[in-house]
């Protein structure tokens, strides 16, 4: 049987796994490279309108993709600085049809709980468990959905200043080191409570444009300048 060829969105996706895979700098300790699930089509959006209501715009369309899973978990090796990070994303068109989140821990409150309901998972951290996650807010009447990041740190909901597709072109910079999200958040990064969030912003700025100088990390430099 002959498989599905990738797009080339996809094949930029298949060439994030590449570079940790390649770099001599990088551990990657757990990989996800499934095949495109062909289920991961435009008629799931269409039968998330006529079913519920919610309509997702014809922009986000284009920056899903297909494979069943894809993700990673790695870290750095001596003697660079450490990072870590971990991603897996489930394909937006199916994402889209999962149940909400649970939240098992009693910190999350009521309010949060019922924001929740409208979530659906999008990025998570299966290999290490962490509990952290992020997802879309699937609204009637909103075409491009709010993103939300779960910090099981802080047991908080934070929005992000990035839609679907801003967050993917994001992940695709940080390769997922661990709390980047944070760079889009509203959290105080120069508050006492976030000052080890901020120094692990700064390494992962030093080190990723080392690691991977293919890539322009100009923009996340100085947001990060003006958040702390």
């Amino acid at each position: 049987m002959e498989l599905e060829e990738p797009t080339p969105y996809e094949q930029g996706w298949l060439k994030i796994l590449d570079e940790l895979q390649d770099s001599p700098a990088v551990d990657v300790m757990h990989e996800a490279r499934e095949d495109i699930d062909l289920t991961a089509e435009d008629t799931a959006f269409d039968e998330l309108a006529e079913w519920e209501g919610v309509e997702i715009g014809a922009e986000l369309r284009s920056a899903y993709i297909r494979f069943s899973q894809l993700g990673s978990q790695w870290r750095t090796v001596d003697p660079c600085p450490y990072l870590a990070g971990e991603f897996r994303l489930t394909p937006l068109p199916l994402a889209v049809h999962e149940d909400p989140p649970e939240f098992t821990s009693s910190l999350y409150s009521d309010e949060q709980r019922e924001l929740a309901t409208e979530f659906r998972v999008i990025d998570a951290g299966p290999f290490t468990g962490t509990g952290s996650f992020v997802a879309l807010r699937l609204q009637s009447g909103v075409e491009n959905p709010e993103v939300w990041f779960s910090d099981h740190r802080t047991n908080t909901l934070w929005r992000l200043d990035l839609d679907y597709r801003a967050y993917m072109d994001a992940l695709r910079l940080t390769k997922g080191v661990f709390d980047w999200q944070h760079l889009f958040t509203e959290a105080p990064l120069s508050d006492e409570e976030f000052a080890g969030t901020a120094a692990d912003l700064r390494v992962m700025l030093d080190v990723l444009p080392e690691i991977f100088p293919d890539h322009d990390y100009t923009d996340l430099r100085a947001r990060l300048r003006e958040r702390t």
